[in-house]
């Protein structure tokens, strides 16, 4: 049997190997040991890393162009509008607002003329131009406020329409003192005087004796100021300085504005088809961040 010598390469010996003349000749494998990278190598590759992702792979960031937004309408949307633009404009802070009040007769005309981008209106306006429609944004109740010194318990719809149209005239008729009554009313082109002569007037006017005043703050300053004196606000904008009243035994409250008699929705005139931005602030309203800004005060839209 022949005897040959074959060179160890890991180990640099001579291993001598017996070979059969009837097998092949045995192979010997080679491995190339694993070299394990440095410390100073591995901190190398960090940061060239780092480098590379965190200058955006070399892109240039552009930001969005700015946006700006006239909104005009509904004394009555306002405050709840304020709430969810001064939210929307935290999360995209190139949009911002200039919101203007004025009545939701103001709102629809000047969206409709181009002079506002988005109008608020408190009642739904029976002339639309069809290239726009209304986005509901939450609801409220138009509420009957009095002095907190009167004693009425309550009043039925056929009592207010009766006491706004001058055919009552004293409070004694209602179960309250007897003292003459002072109706305060709304401008024209108020939503909130729409939505009250809609629902509680029919086709009677309201009484020529009215106090007519341009918004609901000011409804509830003269009624604090004048134990007599009825009018009528935005739920949500009631304070303690006044009471409300019970229409049909029911308040205007959040729980019970499906059931309260003179419940209404509040909603934006946006153009139609809109724009990508007014599109996007639409859906941030009626997400969830949207909704729960809406149901601190108001209804949420059904």
């Amino acid at each position: 049997m022949g005897r040959s010598e074959i060179r160890d390469l890991k180990f640099g010996q001579y291993a001598s190997k017996y070979q059969s003349p009837n097998l092949q000749s045995p192979v010997t494998s080679y491995q190339l040991p694993i070299t394990k990278p440095t410390r100073s190598l591995r901190l190398m590759i960090v940061l060239a890393a780092i480098a590379y992702f965190g200058s955006g792979c070399g892109a240039t960031v552009t930001p969005p162009p700015p946006v700006f937004l006239k909104v005009a309408g509904s004394t009555s949307v306002e405050p709840l509008f304020t709430l969810l633009s001064d939210a929307y404009s935290r999360e995209y802070p190139h949009v911002s607002f200039d919101i203007e009040g004025g009545g939701s007769g103001l709102g629809q005309a000047m969206v409709e003329s181009g002079e506002a981008d988005i109008g608020m209106v408190s009642w739904p306006p029976s002339n639309l131009n069809s290239q726009f429609r209304l986005a509901p944004i939450g609801r409220d109740g138009v509420a009957i406020i009095v002095h907190p010194d009167n004693e009425i318990s309550g009043l039925s719809m056929i009592d207010l329409r009766r006491i706004f149209s001058g055919e009552i005239l004293e409070w004694q008729a209602v179960g309250s003192a007897g003292r003459s009554i002072q109706v305060v009313s709304r401008e024209d082109g108020s939503g909130t005087r729409a939505a009250f002569e809609t629902m509680v007037m029919a086709d009677e006017a309201v009484t020529s004796t009215a106090i007519v005043l341009p918004n609901g703050q000011a409804v509830i300053d003269f009624v604090t100021d004048n134990p007599t004196a009825i009018g009528y606000v935005s739920s949500a904008l009631i304070d303690r300085r006044v009471r409300t009243v019970p229409v049909e035994g029911v308040l205007p409250t959040l729980e019970s504005l499906d059931a309260y008699p003179l419940g209404r929705d509040l909603a934006l005139i946006v153009p139609e088809p809109g724009s990508a931005e007014i599109d996007r602030l639409l859906k941030f309203i009626a997400s969830p961040a949207g909704r729960q800004i809406v149901s601190q005060r108001w209804g949420l839209s059904r």
